[in-house]
């Protein structure tokens, strides 16, 4: 009789379809543990909430030495009840100086529009290194000084908030406005009971910012005329010959030592102006590639007169100094078309 054939394949297909049996009933007491596990929780209730915006009347006295700004500004707020009006606990936290003037408050339908003028002085990181082709941004940082994250946040008001159209700083002019909301982190509590003792806290934030690119250069060319002036004057001097070789030299150290004195000077006066004595500008990397040059005319002319003293070998002389001031004019005025063209470009 032909016998039944139970081999290995059939084996293996009995104790896979047992697993799996077995994986499905653990699978359904988990799933019923898990949702005798699951305890309904009511939705967190809102935290209160108001419409914050603001309209800039007037933006002025970009101070880059004091590093400040001064500017007037209607700030208003849209609360669903009067006690939560968020410009009754303003906090101006990058401000030297504030005065709120004109506050009022009126209902309006089911909610409370309140709004107050401010008037202020600003501290602002103000970077000068690519002056005169550079770009501010100016920020107003308004805070909530009472109510943490927990218990209110602003809304900004984007659709209303706006600026004068008529403002014009002196130099600049204004190629970017916006407004928007965000955190304030501190690392306390500042004593609050309700929060955890030796905590952190944050508080709503409204910013406010503009970007100010300058338009005007004229100052860029009071500041750097007296250099290229120099520049030129000793330019001159690789070109002072006589047959009396010690005046020609003398002549020749008078000028470069009057181009000296004239850059040194102006890059002071630039300095005192722009207060950035701690970072290079472009009107700085001008003045002292001019320092450079006159440097190097300074030794060009102690080598020359040295060699001049020997009769023999003063058309060597004649010639290495004209190599030299090709060389040095060459890179000076390359130099400047190159550092000029990638501060306008950035």
């Amino acid at each position: 009789m032909p016998r039944s054939y139970c081999g290995p394949a059939d084996g293996r297909r009995d104790f896979l379809a047992g697993l799996r049996s077995r994986a499905g009933a653990l699978l359904a007491v988990a799933a019923a543990v898990l949702s005798s596990l699951v305890i309904t929780t009511p939705a967190a209730a809102a935290v209160p909430s108001c419409s914050v915006g603001a309209y800039v009347t007037d933006l002025y006295a970009v101070d880059p030495i004091r590093g400040t700004v001064n500017a007037d500004l209607w700030l208003w707020s849209v609360c669903p009840r009067k006690d939560l009006a968020a410009v009754q606990r303003l906090e101006f936290t990058n401000a030297t100086k504030t005065m709120l003037t004109a506050p009022s408050s009126e209902k309006v339908d089911d909610e409370y529009w309140t709004q107050v003028k401010v008037s202020g002085t600003f501290r602002q990181a103000l970077d000068l290194t690519d002056f005169p082709f550079d770009k501010q941004v100016i920020r107003i940082q308004v805070e909530e000084n009472k109510l943490d994250k927990s218990r209110f946040v602003y809304r900004a008001d984007v659709k209303n908030s706006t600026y004068n159209p008529r403002i014009h700083p002196a130099d600049f002019k204004i190629t970017q406005f916006r407004i928007g909301v965000g955190d304030a982190p501190y690392r306390t509590n500042f004593g609050d009971p309700r929060l955890e003792q030796g905590g952190s806290s944050r508080y709503s934030q409204l910013m406010i910012e503009f970007q100010l690119t300058r338009e005007g250069i004229t100052s860029f060319g009071k500041q750097i005329l007296p250099v290229y002036v120099a520049f030129l004057v000793a330019l001159i001097s690789f070109l002072i010959w006589s047959k009396d070789n010690e005046v020609a030299m003398v002549a020749r150290l008078g000028i470069l030592g009057t181009a000296l004195f004239t850059i040194m000077l102006n890059l002071r006066a630039v300095d005192e102006a722009l207060g950035t004595f701690l970072n290079v500008t472009l009107v700085e990397e001008i003045h002292f590639m001019s320092l450079l040059y006159v440097l190097i005319g300074v030794a060009n002319t102690a080598y020359v007169m040295k060699l001049l003293t020997d009769p023999m070998v003063q058309p060597a002389a004649r010639r290495f100094n004209k190599r030299i001031f090709a060389i040095a004019t060459g890179l000076y005025v390359i130099a400047n078309i190159v550092v000029i063209s990638l501060t306008v470009s950035f």
